[in-house]
C-alpha cells in the first residue's frame, strides 16, 4: 500500500481519564514517514513531564507501538498485584487501620515509590462509604476481571521463552480471584477442621514491617519492569524492530 501513498500507524495510548484531560502517553509504531506527518500534533497533545518533555516518541516499525502498550499493561498488572499484597500484609500482619494505610502510602508516594497507582491507593484508603458505615475499601468485592492485555503479555513471554514471573503471578491471582464461590467453600472447610490464618495471630513491629514492605515492594516493582523490558527487547530482536529501549 506504500506505493499507493497509504502509510499506516498503530498507536498505544495510556493515561485514562486524566490523560484525556491533561494529555496521555502515546506509543506510535509503524511507518516513520507517517509519524513525521503527525509528530508535531502528538508532541502538543501528549502529557508534558518537566524533566523529560512530551510523553511520546516514535517506537519503531510494524506493530511495535501497540506491542509496547500491551507490555506496559502487563507490567501494570504486576504493579497492582504487588500493591495489593503490600496492603494485605500491612492490614493482616501489621494490623494497620485504613487511616494509617493512607498515611503510609501517602508517605511512600513522596519517595522512590512515587507513582499514580500508589497515589490513588492512598486516596482510596481514606474514602468513607457514603451509603453506609465504615470505609469503602473494606466493602470492595475481592473478585476482579480483566481486559486481556495481561494475558497476552504472558502468552508472548511464553512464546519467546522469556521469564516474566511477576506478571504471570499477577495474572494467576486474577484467575484465582474470579473463583469467589470456590474460595468461600474452601475457607469453610479449613475453618471446620480448625485451620486459621496464622499470620493474623502474630505480633509485628509496625515500623519495621512498614519499612520492610516498602523495600520489598520497590524491589519487586523493579523486577516487574525488568521482565517487561526484557520481553520488549526479545520481540524487537524477533521482528527486527531495532527498538531504542532507553527512550
Amino acid at each position: 500500500m506504500t506505493d499507493l501513498g497509504l502509510l499506516y500507524l498503530g498507536m498505544g495510548v495510556s493515561g485514562g481519564e486524566e490523560g484525556a484531560r491533561h494529555g496521555p502517553s502515546m506509543m506510535p509504531g509503524g511507518a516513520f514517514e507517517a509519524y513525521k506527518y503527525i509528530k508535531d500534533i502528538l508532541l502538543k497533545v501528549a502529557a508534558q513531564v518537566p524533566d523529560s518533555g512530551p510523553c511520546v516518541t516514535y517506537i519503531g516499525k510494524g506493530g511495535s507501538g501497540n506491542f509496547v502498550k500491551m507490555v506496559h499493561n502487563g507490567i501494570e498488572y504486576g504493579d497492582m498485584q504487588l500493591i495489593a499484597e503490600a496492603y494485605d500484609v500491612l492490614k493482616s500482619v501489621g494490623k494497620l487501620s485504613n487511616d494509617e494505610l493512607q498515611q503510609v502510602f501517602s508517605e511512600w508516594n513522596k519517595g522512590e515509590l512515587l507513582s499514580f497507582l500508589i497515589e490513588i491507593s492512598a486516596d482510596i484508603f481514606g474514602i468513607k462509604d457514603e451509603k453506609g458505615n465504615g470505609y469503602l475499601v473494606d466493602k470492595v468485592l475481592d473478585k476482579t476481571g480483566m481486559k486481556g492485555t495481561g494475558k497476552w503479555t504472558v502468552q508472548q513471554a511464553a512464546e519467546l521463552s522469556i521469564a516474566a514471573p511477576t506478571i504471570a503471578s499477577s495474572l494467576d491471582s486474577r484467575f484465582l480471584s474470579g473463583l469467589k464461590e470456590e474460595r468461600v467453600q474452601a475457607a469453610k472447610v479449613f475453618k471446620s477442621i480448625g485451620v486459621s490464618d496464622i499470620l493474623t495471630d502474630q505480633d509485628a513491629d509496625k515500623q519495621k514491617l512498614i519499612d520492610d514492605v516498602r523495600q520489598a515492594l520497590y524491589a519487586s516493582k523493579i523486577c516487574s519492569y525488568a521482565q517487561g523490558m526484557n520481553l520488549i527487547c526479545a520481540k524487537s530482536i524477533e521482528k527486527g524492530w531495532d527498538l531504542k529501549l532507553g527512550e
